[in-house]
């Protein structure tokens, strides 16, 4: 079942996620500044500079959605838009895995235990490749569909499967880049 949402609640949560998406900016900047100043092996400064990047086009992904969503929400339906429950239960499904791969992120960041490090890599991986089965399935459906709903809610579904995809992604280029980082200051 798809939890419904109060539009106010849903817009004053879009304003949060703006703010949240320019405070990330900033914070990019901040930490790219401070690592291009600081004495880092060139090496490892690439993929530092690359995991920043990719941790703030998470948080702009989030962004993107949250605003998808709330667009979406003040769309007046009629019989054409119609919204497709089992593909609003797989996207359901697809921000949980983005909210754990996040935080397995975050896990990997605070950890220096190599074995550790690989490990929850591959949790990350893991998670990734059921949010690509996901992904496949919910294509599958809305090509199903696609001859009985609006073209609008056709690009929704899309946009928004696309965009979590890129969050798990994001995710697991980050965990990609921390083990060569490990491994290129362990030699």
């Amino acid at each position: 079942m798809v939890k419904e949402f109060n539009l106010e609640t849903l817009t004053t949560e879009n304003q949060h996620m703006s703010v949240l998406e320019k405070r990330s900016d900033e914070v990019a900047f901040r930490v790219r500044r401070d690592v291009i100043d600081g004495a880092i092996n060139p090496s490892a400064l690439d993929n530092l500079l690359s995991c920043i990047d990719r941790a703030d086009s998470i948080v702009d992904s989030y962004h993107y959605l949250a605003r998808e969503l709330d667009r979406t929400a003040h769309v007046e339906p009629d019989e054409s838009r119609n919204r497709i429950p089992s593909l609003d239960s797989a996207l359901l499904k697809m921000f949980s895995l983005c909210t754990e791969s996040f935080a397995k992120v975050q896990e990997l960041l605070g950890e220096s235990n190599p074995d550790e490090v690989r490990r929850v890599r591959r949790e990350i991986e893991d998670i990734e490749e059921q949010g690509d089965e996901i992904k496949d399935d919910g294509f599958d459906e809305l090509y199903r569909q696609a001859p009985r709903i609006h073209y609008l809610m056709f690009i929704h579904y899309t946009e928004v499967i696309y965009k979590a995809d890129d969050i798990l992604d994001a995710c697991e280029d980050i965990s990609d880049m921390i083990v060569t980082i490990m491994t290129s200051m362990s030699k």
